[in-house]
């Protein structure tokens, strides 16, 4: 079997990428790829093919972004996978490695042996204890990096897009670590890869918590028994999640005043300062979304208030998570963690990383609240005048829970603007992927708006 050259790869790859679901950057055509490095890896192991790990400049109009790609070499694609395919020559195909269970298991063997995989070298938390894996799997979940398990212990990320410096998910889990904050998985281990003068985190090791479920699925779940059982009070539901609410705002708030204490911010943000992302924001999907433009001038008029409420020595700031919903918190067997602290996708790479006021999170959380409870609404099923109205109190009676278990979320007019703005991001996301869906966080601005 021959290996395809680079420059036939990075031809495959201009046709391929586009149908990754990692792959971030569908808004332009590829133009071309270039090859950054390509490490044979895994070579002649008898449990696993071939693999190589190419580290790729992505070409576009607008960008060019760099992805990483562990590719697995044999005759064809495993069945089931055929989605994976990255390259297809005479004789040899190259896919996605991160599918394929023997390749997970001899990459984490050879890292943890070697300390290595081609120019990716292992950094290790100094204390952790990592034994050498057994067995690895693929996570099976969809996301825009990608999860693999070794022995139900350990989850291995590997990111896709790749930018210089090291990851924030890295920096504020060690961080967190060294704050010895329980409300987030134990970071082991990451992977640093250089090309050039740039080091880029290419992976990072954590505790694996078997038998959790995530937030949203758990929140979904106690909606729908909600709708089902409509003549039971909410309280008196066996489903009622006010109590979890109240936990996960009690974690936030843990790792709020964890990242305050172990990430020093000396400066404030003035209102002028804290706001103007929220106006951009406005700005940019008032011309994209005509149902925003309709809105602006009253959007603009909360965020004044906004503005003004801070006062004259500024508002503190700290590391904050960035993209806090209920799709980023697992209910483990004995706690809530918060994981994934990479920021919010469509924020640039350098503002992610910025400090930013702790309501940002806050605001995140109760839109991700409301949007659990208007969700099953979405199917036309359940949309009735009841069940609105029932959904609508789970709602508030968890958003009020989760407030109250965090305990300080003052400034209500900030706290006002920052969901609001949240609502608006969910409207160009949804009106640029999944229009069907454009109506619920178009009810929240509308219902926000008065």
């Amino acid at each position: 079997m021959t290996i395809p050259t680079a420059d036939f790869i990075a031809e495959e790859l201009a046709d391929t990428l586009v149908r990754m679901r990692f792959f971030a950057d569908k808004v332009s055509d590829i133009d071309h790829v270039e090859i950054l490095a390509l490490d044979p890896v895994l070579r002649d192991n008898p449990n696993s093919p071939d693999v190589d790990i190419a580290l790729v400049r992505v070409h576009t109009a607008h960008s060019a972004p760099t992805y990483q790609l562990p590719i697995a070499w044999a005759q064809d694609v495993p069945e089931g996978h055929e989605q994976s395919l990255l390259v297809r020559a005479d004789g040899v195909v190259g896919y996605d490695a991160l599918i394929d269970s023997d390749a997970i298991t001899a990459l984490g063997q050879k890292l943890s042996d070697e300390g290595k995989l081609g120019r990716m070298e292992l950094r290790r938390v100094p204390g952790s204890e990592q034994p050498r894996p057994e067995s690895g799997r693929p996570m099976g979940v969809e996301q825009s990096n990608t999860s693999v398990i070794f022995d139900d212990r350990v989850m291995c990320k590997f990111f896709r897009r790749l930018y210089p410096g090291t990851n924030a998910d890295v920096e504020l889990l060690a961080a967190l670590a060294q704050a010895d904050c329980k409300f987030v998985p134990e970071l082991y281990s990451w992977v640093e890869t250089t090309i050039g003068e740039d080091a880029y985190t290419t992976a990072m090791l954590q505790e694996f918590a078997p038998n959790s479920v995530d937030g949203w699925e758990l929140a979904l779940g106690a909606v729908r028994d909600a709708i089902r059982d409509a003549q039971t009070p909410l309280e008196d539901l066996g489903t009622d999640f006010t109590s979890e609410a109240r936990a996960l705002g009690e974690a936030v708030a843990s790792v709020h005043s964890s990242l305050a204490a172990a990430v020093a911010v000396k400066n404030r943000l003035t209102g002028a300062e804290l706001v103007a992302p929220l106006r951009a924001r406005l700005n940019f999907v008032a011309g994209v979304v005509p149902q925003i433009a309709e809105v602006k001038d009253k959007a603009q008029a909360i965020f004044d208030r906004a503005e003004a409420a801070v006062p004259e020595g500024g508002a503190v700031v700290q590391r904050i998570h960035g993209d806090l919903h209920l799709g980023q918190v697992l209910r483990t067997p004995s706690s809530w963690r918060l994981i994934d602290f990479e920021g919010e996708p469509s924020r640039p790479w350098e503002e992610r990383r910025l400090p930013d006021h702790r309501l940002r999170d806050i605001a995140g959380m109760i839109r991700s609240f409301d949007y659990a409870a208007h969700y099953p609404l979405l199917t036309g099923r359940e949309d009735t005048e009841a069940a609105t109205e029932r959904v609508e109190q789970w709602a508030r009676r968890n958003i009020d829970a989760f407030l109250e278990g965090y305990g300080d979320s003052s400034d209500p007019v900030l706290l006002e603007a920052f969901v609001l703005d949240k609502a608006i991001y969910e409207c160009l996301y949804e009106a640029q992927n999944r229009p069907n869906w454009l109506p619920l966080p178009l009810g929240a601005v509308r219902s926000l708006l008065g």
